[in-house]
């Protein structure tokens, strides 16, 4: 793997363990029915399009991630439109999944 890639490799971790970090706290926000859940939420989210913009191709102007799940970017407009609601949050759990499967693909077949 070159320099770049594991550079690229470990910001991509960093906004994983961010979601880890985040996902487990909101999880139980949601069970406790507070409602800074939704402002926790945005964080998260924000989280998630900063992973996928760290995976931008840098030479094609495309502003496409190549890590971005099946109906991504409508999938996240429910989720921000519904982000007080628990499916939000399972919804957003799966997103980052699929991002991270997609992303081990990728830096394995850079090997």
């Amino acid at each position: 793997m070159h320099n770049s890639d594991m550079d690229r490799k470990e910001l991509f971790y960093s906004f994983w363990n961010c979601w880890l970090d985040m996902k487990e706290e909101i999880g139980n926000a949601y069970k406790r029915r507070d409602p800074e859940a939704a402002k926790m939420m945005d964080k998260a989210i924000e989280n998630y399009l900063a992973m996928l913009g760290s995976f931008l191709p840098i030479d094609t102007g495309s502003s496409a991630s190549p890590i971005e799940p099946l109906n991504g970017k409508e999938r996240l407009q429910f989720i921000h439109s519904k982000r007080a609601g628990h499916f939000a949050y399972v919804q957003l759990d799966a997103l980052y999944t699929e991002a991270m499967k997609k992303t081990v693909s990728r830096f394995a077949m850079k090997k």
